[in-house]
């Protein structure tokens, strides 16, 4: 974090007087670099966007046929994004969600 130069001594030494009695040990310079220190914790990050796949891609990625994964669909197993009557997409994160929930133990 960049701390700006326009920050004045009385402002400092305001802040300092205001945290006193919860740091007791705190001076002006301490609380500079702690502030020039400090690190938010980064938000989570929105999700990535993703493309949607098409009914062919996710038939090539599993390996099965189309109909499959018309079947997959219509079973929910996979979540449909509906484009137009004819269009259909699937969520990128059904897709991972089913693989992981198909996962075999070959152990």
């Amino acid at each position: 974090m960049e701390i700006s130069d326009t920050i004045t001594k009385p402002v400092i030494a305001a802040a300092t007087n205001l945290l006193l009695p919860y740091a007791p040990e705190l001076t002006g310079k301490k609380l500079i670099a702690a502030i020039k220190d400090y690190q938010p914790d980064q938000p989570d990050q929105p999700e990535k966007f993703e493309k949607p796949l098409t009914r062919r891609e996710v038939a090539g990625l599993l390996g099965c046929s189309l109909l499959t994964v018309s079947r997959y669909l219509k079973e929910g197993k996979l979540d449909r994004i509906t484009l137009s009557r004819k269009a259909v997409r699937i969520c990128p994160k059904s897709y991972r969600r089913f693989i992981e929930s198909n996962r075999g133990t070959d152990d």
